[in-house]
């Protein structure tokens, strides 16, 4: 998470491949028929601590839009999950995602905006999609070009997800992402601690609100 881990450009490297004697040859791809059974395995096993992982991969990708946006002083808002209010919500007060950008970054693994750049955490494509990690659903509201746009991610019955756009309305100067996960109530007071023990890395630490 941001104090402890580099912000870098992914390297690529350069091969080159002598080969003698090839009668034939197939390049390594990923199977569009099989595309849902590999989303299945990403969600299921890419992390062990699915509660940890919500809850960093969300706040890491907020942190990311502050310092991409010149805002790295201004700290992220986090709603911690509560008995009477069962929902993580996770704020950040960046530029916002267009409506291509949520539907291109939300629903393609791999699919990153931050892969150019040396100052941020997240470049994989995979953290937006972790709330399919802990739960079947969770929403997105950008705040983007004066219009609010609020999103919901489901797991449907093909096991691939979709996302919906359900509602447009003006925001004026307002900018940023909102994310809420719909927390199980027997892991509330779990989320509450590792929240704790995750924000203490964090410079500046979130605003927390319960």
């Amino acid at each position: 998470f941001p104090v402890t881990i580099g912000c870098l450009i992914p390297n690529t490297q350069q091969r080159a491949l002598t080969s003698s004697g090839v009668e034939g040859s197939a390049v390594f791809g990923i199977s569009l028929e099989d595309s849902a059974h590999i989303m299945t395995i990403l969600r299921d096993t890419l992390y062990s601590d699915k509660v940890l992982a919500v809850l960093r991969e969300y706040s890491s990708n907020a942190w990311d839009a502050h310092r991409m946006s010149g805002k790295q002083d201004l700290p992220i808002k986090v709603t911690l999950p509560t008995i009477a209010n069962p929902t993580l919500a996770i704020r950040d007060f960046g530029p916002g995602l267009s409506r291509d950008d949520v539907f291109n970054v939300y629903t393609q693994y791999g699919r990153s905006t931050k892969r150019g750049s040396d100052s941020t955490v997240g470049m994989l494509g995979i953290g937006s999609k972790s709330g399919f990690a802990y739960s079947d659903s969770f929403t997105v509201t950008s705040f983007h070009s004066g219009t609010k746009c609020s999103y919901v991610a489901v797991l449907d019955s093909s096991e691939k997800g979709v996302i919906n756009l359900l509602h447009e309305e003006p925001c004026g100067d307002e900018t940023g992402i909102l994310i809420e996960n719909p927390i199980k109530r027997q892991d509330i007071v779990e989320f509450r601690h590792k929240a704790s023990d995750l924000f203490r890395f964090f410079n500046p630490r979130p605003e927390s609100v319960s």
